[in-house]
């Protein structure tokens, strides 16, 4: 029996063969729409349970985004003047992998990419907390996992199979992230006592000094100070959290601030205006929907994928749940 990802490979690599991209290509073409791609971790090594892009199936997509777009940053689009459509590559949470593998890449073709980190992260050097769950998850036994009791959640880790990772992954990160910080503090220090049991890999964060680096050829933005869901919390909150970003650009990074990405897609529609009010030129959303220009709020397409035909597929807007 196939795999989920086989599953994938058949299905998707059955669509190219029939000529469904071209078909997304000339929407894209004749409607002037933006793609606006969010990526986060590129790397080599594998984690069911929050799974980076291949290196090689990040070169791929940048091979075919060359082909077909005019791949740009946020800063450029209003001059942007061609007649190809295009594309933005806009991270998030600025692991270190986008310095080892995403810029070797992105330089060798020629190409920039947006980076948006996370001041915290930066500073205590620690990745935000679902991606220490993450890993976690990934080098603890199934045993000690569901040793994780947390009221209001029943999940149970059923199998070591991959599917089996995902979906309890996807389950308990998201039963986590619906809530405030207040509110999730402590069934986290529940999740910290279990994390202590076990010898794990934390996945390494860009520094200061890596993200002025990166400044110089890439766009930086900011994901929150510490990369809480905005929606969950009050006004208060986060026009406080802006603040602290706005300080940490100036006095830390000595960079201006001009885009802000909402963390986890969590957002209400006041912060949009506060942000506007602060002078932030681009928001960035997640919401699975195409852009238009002058992407002033800016929905961006969730990437992953197993083989280049899902990737690229993915990039086309294939899952695209309308326009932004």
């Amino acid at each position: 029996m196939l795999s989920r990802a086989g599953l994938k490979w058949v299905y998707f690599t059955g669509l190219a063969a029939i000529g469904r991209g071209a078909g997304l290509l000339r929407r894209i073409r004749r409607d002037n729409l933006v793609v606006v791609l969010n990526l986060h971790q590129v790397s080599p090594r594998s984690n069911p349970f929050w799974s980076p892009l291949q290196p090689r199936l990040f070169e791929d997509l940048l091979r075919f985004m060359k082909r077909h777009f005019d791949v740009i940053t946020f800063g450029e689009l209003a001059a942007a003047r061609g007649s190809r459509p295009v594309a933005i590559l806009s991270f998030d949470d600025g692991y270190y992998d986008f310095v080892e593998y995403a810029m070797p890449l992105l330089h060798k073709h020629g190409m920039r990419a947006n980076q948006n980190i996370v001041p915290s992260c930066v500073e205590s050097g620690r990745p935000p907390w679902n991606v220490q769950l993450s890993d976690f998850l990934n080098g603890a036994p199934r045993t000690l996992i569901n040793e994780l009791r947390l009221p209001g959640f029943a999940e149970g880790l059923a199998g070591d199979d991959v599917d089996s990772k995902t979906r309890y992954g996807v389950a308990l990160s998201r039963f986590l992230k619906t809530r405030s910080r207040q509110e999730r503090q402590p069934l986290w220090s529940r999740v910290e006592q279990v994390m202590e049991k076990a010898d794990w890999t934390m996945t390494r964060m860009m520094s200061a000094a890596d993200v002025r680096a990166a400044g110089a050829s890439q766009e930086i933005g900011v994901h929150s100070y510490a990369h809480d869901s905005m929606e969950f919390e009050s006004d208060a909150f986060f026009e406080e959290d802006l603040d602290r970003c706005v300080a940490y650009f100036e006095d830390i990074l000595r960079m201006p601030l001009s885009i802000y990405a909402f963390p986890n897609g969590s957002y209400r529609p006041i912060h949009l205006e506060i942000l506007r009010r602060r002078g932030i030129s681009h928001i960035l959303l997640v919401d699975e929907k195409f852009a238009r220009r002058p992407c002033a709020v800016c929905p961006r397409f969730t990437m992953y994928g197993d083989s280049p035909a899902e990737t690229r597929f993915r990039a086309l807007g294939y899952y695209a749940q309308g326009v932004g």
